[in-house]
């Protein structure tokens, strides 16, 4: 079987245990997803600052620090990034801490790569279009004010984007704000751009 052309999206993953890390990368990367690999939270979280990533998907039990101090920490790096949990040793507990920090789902180990493929398509969808997870945050009177702010600024570059079909200049005309301005907004809010767009 060869890897897909066509990406799907970039996926963190985070797993102290390499074997599981790299059998569930292949998968993802066999499936069309580009797949970023840290076996330690502390990498992740760099990894975090520095790339673009459309989810991340986590263990729960890690000797550094749990996936739920991990999550945490996340938060305050990518307050809007999708986080999927799994765990051979999920409890009730445990499902609602993450629910409370945002996760989208809680998957009990070993999962099927099916299941994990469904919600990460479920998750991730058209990268290029903007994410109704992202709209609902904004109106979502509930969330801290600052996460409502930094939804609504995404989901605008993204309404933007789609509109002049990726094309830069066209997107800095109407939001009135410089290519460097647009391009560090877009790399906090993991906002991915087209390939081919200028």
């Amino acid at each position: 079987m060869t890897e897909s052309t066509s990406i799907q999206g970039c996926i963190l993953l985070l797993d102290d245990d390499v074997d599981v890390l790299g059998a569930n990368a292949r998968f993802l990367r066999i499936s069309g997803y580009s797949v970023i690999v840290s076996n330690t939270p502390t990498t992740a979280l760099k990894q975090l600052e520095e790339e673009v990533i459309d989810a991340v998907v986590t263990d729960l039990r890690m000797p550094e620090m749990d996936g739920l101090e991990f999550a945490a920490r996340a938060r305050e790096v990518k307050p809007l990034l999708p986080l999927l949990f799994f765990s051979a040793y999920g409890s009730v507990q445990n499902v609602v801490a993450a629910m409370q920090l945002g996760a989208v789902d809680f998957l009990e180990k070993p999962v099927a790569p099916s299941l994990l493929l469904e919600r990460l398509e479920d998750i991730c969808g058209d990268h290029n279009e903007p994410r109704l997870q992202t709209r609902m945050a904004f109106d979502d009177a509930a969330a801290p004010f600052r996460h409502r702010v930094l939804a609504y600024e995404k989901y605008l570059i993204q309404t933007c984007m789609q509109k002049h079909n990726g094309h830069v200049a066209a997107v800095l005309e109407e939001l009135k704000i410089n290519r460097r301005t647009l391009n560090e907004k877009m790399q906090r809010l993991g906002i991915r751009r087209k390939r081919d767009a200028d």
